[in-house]
């Protein structure tokens, strides 16, 4: 099928103002469902296919096992061990005309090599019995997940044979991943904010193209180190009893970035106010 790439880029004109510049480029790519063509920005000679001929479909088997206990439908759309399912011989299987035998599946079209829009591929997947190891409870010959007394669940499941200490190790790290790519996404949330309060100056200082520039650096910088500082200090606030030893770390790295600054205004100045004596002793 067409699809549609939109790419935006903003220029920058004398006096602050940006205008939006959108360019739109088409490819064929396949698809697994319909992309409609008359929402392109220019769908002459972009038309794709009104509706699918065959749509994907997943079938789940009514009883999955693990040992004398049945998985629930839950646990089992988690297993993800997808192998290419090979379909019959065509020398023995009849074919409906147009179709070809192609890698694992069929293909509806003139030529698998030069696909045009509106051909189909059609592949096989199966998950075949293998090892998983879950934690959870066992509970009416059924696989559950165990309630916790604080209301929380502990449902873990993966593909091979582990013991429970790694299955534990597992889920805590994967625990703290989740944590810290939060943590990112909120100090680059808090820099978007910042940005947007400083962004007056920006264009207030675009009035001359290079010092529009130098103001957009210092205020990238700036909206950094304020966005950087403000998630620590959080951080540490929320840490100082149960991680003090972090807590105080993370306060420490925010005080080194405020001081940096202040320590390099203070040296200019420093070195700014020596500059007169230094003439005056040359000149005399």
């Amino acid at each position: 099928q067409w699809a549609e790439k939109k790419t935006k880029k903003s220029v920058k004109k004398t006096g602050g103002s940006k205008t939006t510049i959108t360019t739109y480029s088409y490819n064929k790519k396949w698809s697994p469902v319909v992309i409609n063509s008359d929402k392109f920005q220019e769908s002459y000679g972009h038309d794709n296919p009104d509706v699918m001929k065959y749509e994907s479909s997943t079938w789940t088997a009514a009883k999955v096992t693990l040992g004398a206990f049945n998985l629930p439908s839950s646990e089992v759309s988690r297993i993800n061990t997808w192998t290419n399912k090979p379909v019959p011989d065509s020398n023995n299987t009849a074919l409906p005309s147009g179709v070809k035998p192609y890698g694992t599946g069929y293909y509806f079209g003139e030529n698998p090599s030069s696909p045009q829009v509106g051909d189909i591929k059609i592949t096989y997947s199966v998950v075949l019995p293998t090892d998983i190891t879950v934690v959870a409870q066992q509970k009416e010959g059924i696989i559950a997940p165990f309630v916790t007394k604080n209301g929380g669940s502990i449902d873990l499941l993966k593909t091979g044979v582990y013991g429970k200490d790694f299955m534990f190790d597992a889920a805590k790290n994967e625990n703290k991943a989740a944590t810290w790519l939060i943590r990112i996404i909120g100090i680059c949330v808090m820099y978007c904010g910042v940005s947007m309060v400083l962004d007056p100056i920006v264009v207030l200082s675009d009035v001359l193209p290079f010092l529009g520039n130098i103001a957009e650096i210092g205020v990238s910088l700036i909206s950094w180190v304020v966005a950087i500082v403000t998630s620590f200090v959080v951080i540490a606030v929320a840490w100082i009893f149960y991680r003090p030893v972090v807590a105080y770390v993370l306060l420490g790295v925010s005080a080194l970035l405020l001081a940096v600054p202040c320590f390099l205004k203070k040296k200019g100045s420093k070195t700014a106010s020596e500059d007169p004596t230094e003439s005056t002793q040359l000149l005399a």
